[in-house]
């Protein structure tokens, strides 16, 4: 039976067995625009989460799987044969656009509410920051607030998708995806929360930055980020088909 109905908290994610492509969606990376124009190619019987609208047969595909849970879900064959993709970021941007997502959503719950009702202002970027660090350590998930990370594509420190675009060069390489796909899309953005244009290293200071480059450390090693340095624009593809 298709399922259409939203649950709270399931983030974008496809398996479609008419296209034979999985989409893994990490989070600030205008994944849910890409989303939502895949998911109008999608067939009957596709896996769609959260959607605006176009979500279906979600049922037993839980929020923020991994790719290995996908594989579960799908068995090997399944998820050894299909095209597996995701879109990454700078993890530094990453923090400012969770930030702005917080900030400039004008329906917050009331618990998202409650520490500009404490300081009787709104969180600057520096104080949210160390409030997620607090939670974490609060309730001893360390830092689970943080953006997604590399562990959601990879086993065991080896890249298991067959593509990584770049939310920097986010054009060209939903481009290249068009054309393996075989799906017309477009250009795709965020929500466009993001209302400061600072650079991110005049947001950041020296202990906020060793703490990103502990967490990540792995990612920026996979990935070629490196704090103050423009990024690499690269699309990554460990294992050409």
């Amino acid at each position: 039976m298709v399922k259409s109905t939203l649950t709270h908290g399931n983030v974008p994610m496809i398996v479609s067995h008419k296209h034979k492509f999985i989409f893994i969606h990490l989070g600030r990376t205008a994944g849910r625009s890409l989303t939502v124009a895949l998911a109008r190619s999608c067939g009957a019987e596709d896996v769609v989460t959260n959607a605006k609208g176009l979500q279906r047969n979600y049922a037993g595909f839980r929020r923020h799987f991994r790719a290995t849970e996908i594989r579960k879900k799908v068995g090997r064959e399944i998820f050894d044969e299909y095209f597996k993709f995701t879109i990454e970021r700078n993890p530094w941007d990453k923090f400012i656009s969770r930030y702005w997502s917080y900030a400039g959503h004008a329906n917050k719950p009331l618990y998202k509410k409650f520490p500009e009702f404490v300081t009787g202002k709104p969180l600057d970027f520096k104080t949210w920051f160390d409030i997620r660090i607090l939670q974490g350590n609060l309730l001893g998930f360390g830092h689970y607030r943080f953006p997604r990370s590399s562990r959601s594509y990879t086993e065991n420190d080896r890249i298991i998708v067959d593509f990584i675009g770049r939310h920097e060069n986010l054009a060209e390489h939903v481009a290249i995806l068009s054309d393996r796909l075989k799906i017309e899309l477009d250009k795709h953005y965020g929500a466009r929360r993001h209302k400061e244009r600072r650079p991110y290293t005049e947001l950041f200071d020296e202990r906020m930055n060793r703490i990103v480059e502990r967490y990540f450390a792995k990612d920026l090693a996979l990935l070629g980020y490196r704090f103050g340095e423009s990024p690499p624009l690269d699309y990554i593809e460990p294992n050409p088909r």
